[in-house]
């Protein structure tokens, strides 16, 4: 019996999602973030491979019959044996340029996986705030509609008797369609999000998904948060992993640039050769230099193509500091004005609705307001839930994103 009620504790806490385990399922089963590590490992087996130079070429040559004495392949003093060693070697950043273009790729990629892990954070965190409060929203159409289906039963039976008009009974009626309507969308789009968020922490099963989620400390905390960055004008961007990105694209784009210069350069090997019984003598030993002489192609297209490169690396650059300070900006005047908004109500906000909601039923029933009266009372207690919940959904999911990106 304690097993079996351990096991139904555990599974009923599986369906719970707080933002730290959220971060732990996502570190360990994201798909995107374990690519985005392999992506480290393929930049670093290519770095290592650039620091590699090229291998020497050996041929040989060995006479297949002695014209001499007429033996095949012979081994004998007046055999024939031609080897030939050729060493390419690299001048004026043929090797070096790449190597450096390498390990900016490199560092580049260690940059774009602390991009993609914390894009995938604030993804994960804003989804989970949308959820939480969507799921908020059903429950005050849960409220709304267990009142008005009780208001519906009553007017019928009244409508039996006569007591009560058949066309109240059915706008009550209508209402309570509506609101089964407007919550089944409401509730498809919090599957939605599970949707996402099964997919972004890689979660099996079909139970649904519980945000843990402590209101009066998000909300607090994201009041610290603005006052915070709001008072900081000129926020530092060069720490940002998205500016290092651009700055080691950039860097990445001036060292190709640079080794594109080097192919225009001539290719060098040096060489040498052992000739057994060659023309000249024998055993005649010999070294030279190969030279790729650059007559007819200087790698001029290459090179303006890696110039343009590096120009869309710098525009890449500012697109991206310019992109960062107006979204800071922008959820700055989310939080700032939603902050506002939610401190406008008094603190009772729930309570007070609720008992508008119960003292407007007890009202109808007991014929003291129209059922014009009625409906525009219930119209007005669920817009001013839903949007309550909605600026609160806003604001924290806009301090979300200025937390992960711009607190450090």
């Amino acid at each position: 019996m304690l097993f079996v009620a351990w096991a139904c504790c555990d599974g009923a806490r599986a369906g719970r999602l707080s933002f730290a385990k959220a971060d732990s399922l996502l570190a360990q089963r994201n798909p995107v973030l374990r690519s985005a590590r392999l992506d480290v490992t393929v930049a670093e087996g290519l770095l290592t491979q650039s620091r590699s130079y090229d291998n020497p070429t050996v041929n040989v040559m060995y006479n297949v019959q002695n014209p001499t004495n007429r033996r095949w392949f012979d081994p004998g003093s007046t055999g024939e044996v031609d080897v030939q060693v050729s060493q390419p070697f690299a001048i004026g950043g043929q090797h070096a340029e790449q190597v450096r273009q390498n390990t900016s790729l490199l560092n580049a990629s260690y940059s774009q996986l602390l991009v993609t892990q914390r894009d995938l954070r604030t993804e994960v965190h804003t989804a989970m705030i949308a959820l939480y409060y969507q799921q908020r929203q059903a429950r005050v159409y849960d409220e709304e509609i267990a009142s008005a289906e009780k208001i519906l039963t009553a007017c019928r039976e009244q409508s039996e008797k006569g007591n009560v008009a058949a066309m109240e009974t059915q706008r009550i009626a209508t209402m309570v369609y509506q609101l089964r309507k407007s919550q089944t969308d409401l509730l498809l789009e919090a599957a939605a999000l599970e949707t996402q968020l099964r997919q972004l922490l890689a979660l099996p099963g079909i139970e649904p998904i519980t945000v843990d989620l402590d209101e009066q400390a998000a909300v607090a905390q994201a009041s610290r948060l603005y006052l915070t960055l709001h008072s900081d004008k000129s926020p530092v961007l060069d720490t940002l992993p998205e500016i290092q990105l651009t700055d080691h694209r950039a860097e990445a784009a001036q060292h190709a640039l640079r080794w594109q210069h080097s192919q225009s350069l001539p290719q060098m090997a040096v060489q040498g050769e052992y000739d057994k019984n060659g023309s000249i003598g024998h055993n005649y030993f010999a070294v030279g230099l190969s030279v790729a002489v650059p007559l007819w192609n200087r790698n001029r297209g290459n090179i303006r193509s890696a110039q343009a490169a590096l120009e869309q690396a710098a525009i890449d650059k500012e697109q991206q500091r310019l992109a960062l300070t107006l979204q800071r900006q922008t959820d700055l005047d989310i939080v700032g004005k939603y902050l506002k908004q939610l401190a406008e109500p008094a603190s009772s906000l729930n309570k007070s609705l609720s008992q508008m909601l119960l003292a407007a039923e007890q009202q109808f029933m007991s014929r003291h307001i129209s059922l014009v009266e009625f409906v525009d009372l219930y119209i007005n207690y669920r817009d001013t839930m839903l949007a309550h919940l909605d600026a609160q959904s806003k604001m924290l999911q806009a301090a979300e994103r200025l937390k992960v990106v711009w607190i450090r």
